[in-house]
């Protein structure tokens, strides 16, 4: 059991790196060819997606007695609350920040959301 949960850690820790090396990428190329505005609302949809994920994994940590059962539960549960977490921020960023820039904000979002898969890769590896 502790070996899975060291393995999944692991997965998770290079998604997340590589959620943030692609939206800090995508952000600098908004800031160089649109502008600031433009920047920012990649950082926001990039944040959204990095957070919902960390939260989502966050709600796995307790989970006791595993069962089949109960880890399909706990998953169903962990990608709800992502959801959700997701849902909330981008709610807050469009009520909020009134020089938002759309495409920009969704090709943050979309990067984030296709990297998170990248730690999958991960988890065969003994590396």
């Amino acid at each position: 059991m502790e070996d899975t949960r060291i393995t999944i850690y692991r997965a998770v820790k290079d998604a997340l790196r590589w959620q943030i090396i692609a939206m800090m990428l995508l952000t600098l190329t908004a800031w160089v060819f649109v502008g600031v505005h433009a920047a920012a609302s990649t950082v926001l949809g990039g944040t959204a997606v990095i957070l919902g994920g960390y939260i989502g994994v966050a709600t796995i940590r307790n989970c006791g007695d595993v069962t089949p059962g109960i880890v399909l539960i706990v998953m169903l549960k962990a990608e709800a609350v992502r959801i959700a977490v997701i849902i909330l921020m981008l709610m807050m960023t469009f009520k909020f920040y009134k020089e938002l820039v759309p495409l920009a904000l969704i090709g943050g979002l979309a990067a984030t959301a296709l990297i998170s898969g990248a730690g999958l890769r991960t988890l065969g590896n003994k590396n």
